[in-house]
């Protein structure tokens, strides 16, 4: 069992076979998973529902993911992206979030989950930076664009 056990997350990835992939492995750590393969029913989603934390393929096909995490920003929500290019292909306003490298694995994918969860909720409470073996985090949130709170973190050692 894991901290990820039980905890709703959000998968936005619009190729179906990758999307299987991450959602497995979602599984395999305990998350009750709610897929979304385009903008639009993601943008829906991250209005409406609630979430423990989301991950968001940055490329959505011709889209990007930005205005869905401009929703996960002003709720509060922590998320992550995914994506091939690293933080290099993200825009200037995005590059405090978190980056989970594609092609997806599980030992990445917890990690970054945990610190986002666990230590997002140390910070929001002002408490002292995760104590986890091995996490590096400080706890700080921050919001990229000004839009709300966003969880900091540096990429998985």
């Amino acid at each position: 069992m894991t901290v990820l056990n039980g905890r709703r997350v959000l998968l936005v990835e619009d190729e179906s076979l990758v999307a299987m992939l991450a959602e497995d492995m979602l599984m395999d750590l305990g998350c009750e998973v709610v897929l979304a393969m385009r903008l639009d029913k993601a943008l829906a989603l991250a209005r409406t529902e609630t979430f423990d934390a989301a991950v968001l393929d940055v490329n959505l096909g011709e889209a990007r993911s930005y205005p869905i995490a401009d929703v996960l920003f002003e709720r509060s929500l922590p998320f992550l992206f995914a994506t091939g290019y690293g933080t290099q292909g993200l825009e200037r306003a995005y590059q405090g979030v978190p980056v989970l490298q594609k092609p997806y694995q599980q030992g990445p994918m917890e990690h970054l989950l945990h610190r986002l969860l666990i230590c997002g909720e140390l910070a929001q409470k002002g408490s002292e930076p995760c104590m986890r073996p091995g996490c590096t985090c400080q706890a700080s949130l921050r919001s990229p664009s000004g839009k709300g709170t966003g969880f900091q973190a540096d990429s998985p050692a």
